[in-house]
This record gives structure tokens, sequence and C-alpha cells, in this order.
């Protein structure tokens, strides 16, 4: 296997791991294991985000889902978000409200809309191949994969990860 991917069992692993701290922590994520087919584990949190446009404070609901891309031997990130009507965010209003000013072309390269390989619905999902790019320096340095793999992308997706994950 490439020295920048993970096995599912290692995916596994670091998810049981991170649901733990998560409960210790009371962030919120939770693990659904599919023991029929394994692939369809994943992690979950819904949660709420706010954030300011200009002179308007919004208030989101947030869904983050994190499972195993067997393609890419990666674990995929995955989320949706609902404004205050319960009206699911467009792809633009995702970008405008990333922590990081990037362009439409730039953010198409990294967040996409498709088909959730799980629920069968949209979801934005970061490509996973940017996920083996950004987990190759990585992987051997880390105690959890997942909250490495979060640590990087949360200005993107704004997402809170508490620092006691680290510890």
């Amino acid at each position: 296997m490439n020295m920048t991917t993970i096995t599912f069992d290692e995916f596994l692993a670091s998810a049981k791991e991170f649901e733990q701290k998560s409960k210790e922590l009371g962030d919120g994520w939770t693990l659904k294991e599919d023991k029929v087919d394994n692939l369809k584990t994943y992690l979950r949190k819904n949660t709420f985000v706010q954030y300011e446009d200009g002179n308007i404070n919004h208030l989101l609901k947030v869904e983050y889902v994190i499972f195993y891309n067997l393609s890419y031997g990666v674990p995929s990130f995955s989320f949706n978000a609902w404004n205050s009507s319960g009206i699911l965010l467009t792809f633009d209003e995702i970008r405008k409200m990333s922590f990081i000013q990037i362009n439409e072309k730039d953010f198409y390269s990294v967040i996409t809309q498709q088909e959730h390989p799980i629920f069968q619905r949209p979801y934005f999902i970061m490509h996973p191949c940017h996920t083996e790019t950004l987990l190759a320096a990585f992987k051997n340095n880390t105690k959890n994969i997942i909250v490495t793999f979060l640590g990087l992308i949360t200005p993107l997706i704004r997402l809170n990860l508490p620092l006691e994950y680290g510890l």
C-alpha cells in the first residue's frame, strides 16, 4: 500500500480513538459503525456555526461527516450547511463563509458537491486527492490521522476543533 494512504482498519482505530476523545470533551462527534458493510462506517457531528457576512450575522446548522475513501485510502471529509430557514447553502455561499479567502476556481479544485457515497444525497466533499497530499507529510508523525487531517482543514470549513484533541 502507498505510504501516504491508510487502511480501513487504521481509519477505524483512529475514528474510535477520536470519538472517545470527543466524548471526553463533549464535542459531539459520534461513530456510526456498519457491521454489514464496514465502508459505510462514518463519524458525524451536527452543530451550529455563526458567521458574519458584512453586517449580517448568520446562524447555520452544519453536519460534518468523515468516512473512509477506499479508492484513495484516506479519510474523506463531507459536510452540509443549512440557513435558518432550513435551505441548503449553495456552493458559492459555502465558499464565501470559509475563513480562507479563496477564489471560485481554486475552491472548486478542493471542494465539490456530489452524491454522498453513504447517504446517496448531495453533500459538499473535499476532494480525496487533496487529502492524500495533505496527509503525506504527517502519516508517520501523528498520534491520530483524523485529528491531524481536521487540524489542517478547519479554516476552510469553519470547524471548531478544540486544542485538547492534540494532547
